[in-house]
């Protein structure tokens, strides 16, 4: 079976992988699970132009399917079609108000934009449906720090060290935090955590 065989060939051989998936798409422009399967392969070469197209395609007949409008408007946000982003994961969000990888993307959508506020919100609600998403504690963390909530900033980064103790990031997004609340003996601490993690 062809997607099966490009499965296995996607570690591999990408490349075999995406002309199988595209050999399928031929013959079953309808199939949902191929669709994704070569827009991600896509993704993960960089042809983001390329797999945007490839969703498109497929929601010209699937026009609700979720992770394809997720997948689409994430893609489309790294490319700075804000617009056409925010569309597709409000699409997501009317028929799935609770989804939380479609509130981590709007939030990801407005801290592109610059909108701290608006992302702090969409932030808190994937992490409402998602409470272990390190990520989304971390970029909560960044917005909240910018819109000056220093206390609030704090708690989401010992929530972000608590899921992800390993991440470099956190430990020195809360020693500037740290630093600001002015903390600077727990800040260096924080900085040397961050400098070890990097080096490993």
């Amino acid at each position: 079976m062809l997607l099966e065989r490009a499965g296995a060939a996607a570690a591999a051989s990408p490349d075999k992988a995406v002309a199988l998936y595209r050999e399928l798409l031929d013959s079953l422009p309808d199939h949902a699970e191929a669709r994704l399967n070569l827009a991600r392969l896509l993704e993960q070469h960089g042809d983001l132009e390329d797999a945007v197209r490839t969703l498109s395609t497929g929601l010209r007949t699937a026009g609700d399917h979720a992770e394809m409008l997720l997948l689409r408007g994430s893609l489309l946000g790294r490319l700075l079609r804000y617009r056409e982003a925010e569309a597709d994961l409000r699409a997501v969000l009317r028929t799935q108000p609770t989804h939380g990888p479609a509130h981590f993307e709007l939030g990801q959508l407005f801290w592109r934009k610059g909108l701290a506020s608006e992302a702090a919100s969409h932030f808190s609600r994937s992490l409402e449906h998602d409470p272990e998403n390190g990520r989304a504690f971390y970029y909560l963390a960044e917005a909240l720090n910018l819109m000056g909530d220093l206390a609030g900033a704090n708690a989401a980064l010992e929530r972000a060290i608590e899921v992800t103790p390993r991440d470099g990031k956190v430990y020195h997004l809360r020693g500037r935090v740290l630093d600001r609340l002015g903390r600077p003996e727990d800040a260096r601490q924080m900085y040397q955590r961050s400098r070890e993690l990097q080096d490993l």
